[in-house]
């Protein structure tokens, strides 16, 4: 029942803001309650909880409790009945300043965590109900029933949120539980959590990074155990041990702050610290702290590196901070702004566990929530500045390790080595290899890690070597027989050889992207959803599906004249604009696209997919034919049609719908050869036909070369 013995002073808005808004989550709050444990010299604290369980359900919009509850006992010192108003019932009590606790522990000479005496009221951000059982103060002896018995007077005592929270002024008392004044064998302290609200334990192999991730305490009198209470005593997997925050890191990055403490600032001596690499040698440029504008050292210890691989979770990512032991902050890049170079990898790699005491010495520069240190502070800029000169020695020290390690893997997801000991074999093609292989190790180790992943942007690059190792090698061969008199007929011969294989290299690989383009476009043809735009854009960007032979070389100027000359005749014939495709100009929509071949002018009238021709739309083609015919044998075009000897029009669409006198029309040009009818996959398939024939033969030819 209810009673006066033990009570809260404190603000109603205290306890929502300090408890119910800071602590949302069960790793912080536990993390709090763990961290009391270490200020009262327990060497071991056992959470027990339901891992991976959700605490509540929620049911039409209302919180069900699950009957759940969550325990943390540590073997402490913990609290007699007398010590529990002004050392834990008195909220924001400045322990550090108290006589009687003082800054250090008294059993392990610990610097204490806790220093705003806020850290008691975290379970009420996930529960409504809190029980402490604490057992302290001296060995005592009391007579019951005759006999006298020895232990330690316990405390016990049962808060609610609800009442702690309700609209009244008056001091909030607790309720006692049945083991207050009772003594008990051993000290130590018991929180018990109940009723709450909609959360989730995270699962045991989680809440043990979490744990350890929040903690940078070593030491061989202190441990966190985990329980999961899901599973029976004796269960595989139940309990497990905190252990280190360990991020396995890149060789050859790590920048290591020695020093004997970090404890006390105006003991501190600059002399007595050292920035180190993992040879033992001073690092140029660093320091293991600062001097501050007061005079005084401020000591920055633990270590910095760049991680072997690039953050999975959030726990990992960044550089940790701890006061005392406990993470103050996190950060990637010490508030540097972006844009700098080598940010990407910074942001993605960057770690390091570093000890700074003195954030909370005189002035406490750690928030509340202990997620972010006050860099605002002169103190804290001057900390920040400091942190971003690392930054950049860091990003300096992993520059060349990052990129060997990148190197590594594009090697391994490209065969890069395989595939040039196979496109040029023998000691005959040794140069070529050598200059293929590190063509490869440029462009392969300056890729982002998620880059060297994506299996298909490797391949382009692996593809790349290939085709211009041969190129790079014979340039470099032309410029060595350039500088010597006479060059032998063997160089000669070597140099035309690495000519012929570079000049099939090049348009093998050219045949190839094409032959996967048309591919993409099949596919697309597949559905009459497809625009005729979309088609004629694809055409823009790849005229060699046209006509395969097309280059911008071929793209003569005689073609482009005749262009120009027939849209201003078309215009003066039929009163009407024609605009006619430009390879090089994509940005109008044609009527018809105009190309050319050994044979004379080739005009393609495209349809999207699945469409029927209609009577109408052939009409409009007559009159193309017509005027086309006319504009050749006008007066003055007799130049065009010495080099053009003939036209025929390609109507690419995979049906015909014409009737009557249109389709007598249409199917008498056809016979003439003058007009001919492909659907789209047809098309495209004759396309990939040839490019396919060139590429087999390609590759045919340049395997006799590299005999």
């Amino acid at each position: 029942m209810a009673d006066d013995k033990y009570k809260m002073t404190i603000s109603r808005l205290t306890v929502d803001k300090l408890g119910v808004k800071l602590y949302d989550r069960v790793s912080a709050v536990i993390a709090e309650l763990v961290a009391n444990g270490y200020d009262a010299d327990a060497e071991t604290v056992t959470v027990e909880a339901p891992m991976g369980t959700y605490l509540a359900t929620v049911s039409q919009g209302q919180i069900q409790d699950a009957g759940h509850r969550i325990v943390v006992q540590d073997d402490g010192c913990g609290m007699s009945p007398d010590v529990i108003n002004p050392f834990y019932l008195k909220v924001g009590a400045e322990r550090r300043n108290d006589p009687e606790r003082g800054n250090k522990s008294a059993k392990h000479g610990r610097l204490v965590m806790g220093r705003k005496g806020v850290g008691k009221l975290a379970p009420f951000g996930i529960c409504n109900q809190i029980e402490v059982i604490s057992t302290g103060g001296d060995l005592t002896e009391r007579s019951e029933s005759g006999n006298v018995i020895s232990g330690y007077r316990t405390a016990h005592l049962i808060m609610r949120r609800d009442a702690i929270l309700s609209d009244v002024d008056e001091e909030y008392a607790p309720t006692l539980g049945d083991l207050d004044e009772t003594l008990q064998p051993d000290p130590g302290t018991r929180i018990i959590m109940t009723e709450f609200i909609n959360r989730m334990v995270p699962e045991l192999e989680t809440f043990n990074r979490q744990l350890a991730q929040r903690f940078g305490v070593k030491s061989e009198n202190w441990q966190i155990r985990l329980v999961d209470t899901n599973l029976v005593s004796g269960t595989t997997g139940r309990e497990v041990v905190v252990g280190d925050f360990a991020i396995p890191t890149m060789p050859s990055t790590r920048i290591s702050l020695q020093g004997p403490t970090s404890e006390v600032v105006g003991h501190s001596r600059k002399g007595e610290f050292r920035a180190i690499d993992e040879d033992g040698n001073e690092v140029p440029g660093a320091e293991a702290g600062f001097t501050f504008h007061d005079g005084r050292f401020y000591p920055v210890v633990g270590w910095v590196a760049y991680a072997r691989e690039s953050y999975r979770d959030e726990l990992m990512a960044g550089v940790r901070i701890y006061c005392r032991g406990k993470i103050a902050a996190q950060t990637s890049v010490f508030n540097r702004r972006s844009g700098f170079t080598g940010e990407f990898n910074i942001r993605s790699y960057l770690v390091g566990e570093l000890h700074v005491d003195w954030l909370d010495e005189d002035e406490d520069l750690i928030q509340t929530d202990r997620r972010d240190i006050l860099w605002s502070d002169p103190l804290g800029q001057a900390f920040e500045k400091w942190g971003q000169n690392i930054v950049t020695l860091i990003g300096t020290k992993s520059r060349e390790p990052m990129k060997k390690r990148i190197w590594e893997q594009f090697l391994e997801v490209g065969d890069v080595a395989e595939r040039i000991d196979e496109a040029y074999p023998g000691e005959r093609w040794k140069p070529v290899r050598e200059t293929t292989f590190r063509l490869a190790k440029l462009m392969g180790e300056r890729l982002r890690e998620d880059e060297v992943k994506d299996a298909e942007h490797v391949e382009s690059l692996v593809q790349l070597s290939l085709m211009l190792g041969p190129h790079v090698q014979l340039d470099e061969a032309l410029r060595d027989a350039a500088n010597e008199e006479k060059a032998p007929i063997g160089v000669m011969a070597a140099i035309l050889r690495t000519a012929r294989v570079a000049e099939l290299s090049s348009y093998g690989m050219i045949a190839e992207k094409r032959v996967q383009v048309i591919g993409r476009i099949l596919g697309l043809t597949g559905t009459d959803q497809t625009d005729e735009q979309q088609l004629q854009d694809a055409l823009f960007e790849a005229p060699w599906l046209i006509n395969p032979l097309w280059s911008p070389i071929t793209a003569n100027q005689s073609l482009s004249t005749l262009r120009d000359r027939f849209e201003t005749f078309f215009k003066e014939q039929t009163g009407q604009d024609i605009s006619l495709a430009r390879f090089s100009e994509s940005k109008k929509r044609p009527d018809f696209v105009l190309s050319s071949d050994d044979f004379g002018l080739q005009i393609f009238e495209i349809k999207k997919p699945k469409h029927k021709l209609t009577n109408t739309e052939w009409e409009r083609v007559q009159v193309y034919i017509d005027q086309m015919q006319a504009f050749l044998d006008a007066q003055g075009n007799q130049e065009f049609k010495e080099i053009f000897k003939r036209f025929t029009v390609t109507i690419v669409c995979d049906q015909i719908g014409l009737s009557g006198s249109q389709l007598k029309a249409f199917r008498a040009f056809e016979g003439e050869k003058q007009v001919e009818h492909i659907t789209w996959d047809g098309f495209l398939l004759r396309t990939r036909r040839m490019h396919q024939e060139f590429l087999e033969e390609a590759e045919r030819q340049r395997a006799l070369e590299i005999q």
